[in-house]
């Protein structure tokens, strides 16, 4: 019986350390990691990302496999200790290719590795999805990082590994079809002019989570889509509110979005 004891206490004490090992890899605020950049070749220009933008090389922006869409990340160039804020907006396989992340090239010219094409860098996580509510930031990032539950749209293997939580939501929500605007509700909508998208993912959960966000900060649900789109054979849901009879309105609501915390971009509806 005492052998039991001991062998289930030890038992116990293996799992907790396991468990341990695994919250310590969730990114939060402190998190660092070392690795390999590189930047955006020129052919990827105008190309659309994982986040439903075209790729702008003069913008200040990433691809990584792990971090949520619009993370913000610091990356410190090791080399000559240059720092830039990138904002995560497109998915990446690139520890295939001994590297931990992509650059534009406007980032990569103000971290001074041009010539080289490449530099050993820092990154830090800043503010996790751009969001104000932490907690649930943090319950994000946990979901999309843990291998075997995260759902990652790479753009090198067009393939998309689904989690139990993207399989149920879909078994539970009327079916979203690719080119077409709906409500949270799944009920077809025909909005027109422009909008600001304030996330683009692969899993309906989690636009789910941002939709009751945008409720919060006193946006109405008339005013709140979900505009499905294809990107590598899978679908992507675009969250966006707002119907504005000009790109310089819709671009007034980027700017109130990003005192609520979060970065938006101006996107047409397809009944423009």
């Amino acid at each position: 019986m005492k052998k039991i004891i001991a062998y289930s206490t030890l038992f116990l004490l293996v799992k907790a350390s396991s468990f341990a090992s695994i919250i310590e890899q969730i990114p939060t605020k402190s998190f660092a990691e070392e690795g390999i950049a590189r930047y955006y070749a020129a052919h990827l220009k105008g190309k659309y990302t994982s986040f439903g933008e075209k790729y702008d090389d003069t913008q200040l922006t990433a691809s990584h496999s792990r971090y949520p869409l619009n993370t913000i990340l610091k990356v410190v160039n090791l080399e000559n200790n240059h720092a830039v804020e990138v904002r995560v907006n497109d998915y990446c396989e690139c520890e295939k290719e001994d590297r931990i992340i992509n650059l534009s090239k406007e980032a990569a010219s103000r971290l001074g590795m041009m010539a080289s094409g490449k530099a050993r860098v820092r990154i830090e996580v800043l503010s996790p999805m751009a969001s104000n509510t932490h907690k649930r930031a943090s319950d994000r990032i946990a979901e999309s990082i843990m291998p075997e539950r995260r759902e990652v749209l790479s753009k090198d293997s067009g393939k998309s590994y689904e989690n139990n939580l993207y399989i149920n939501s879909i078994a539970t929500n009327p079916p979203f079809s690719a080119e077409r605007t709906y409500d949270i509700d799944g009920t077809e909508k025909f909005p027109k002019g422009y909008a600001v998208q304030v996330t683009a993912l692969t899993n309906l959960g989690f636009v789910r989570d941002l939709y009751d966000e945008l409720l919060k900060m006193g946006i109405p649900k008339e005013e709140i889509f979900i505009q499905v789109a294809l990107k590598e054979n899978a679908k992507l849901y675009r969250l966006l509110f707002g119907e504005y009879y000009s790109k310089e309105l819709a671009n007034e609501k980027t700017v109130w979005l990003s005192q609520q915390g979060y970065t938006g971009v101006v996107r047409s509806h397809y009944n423009l």
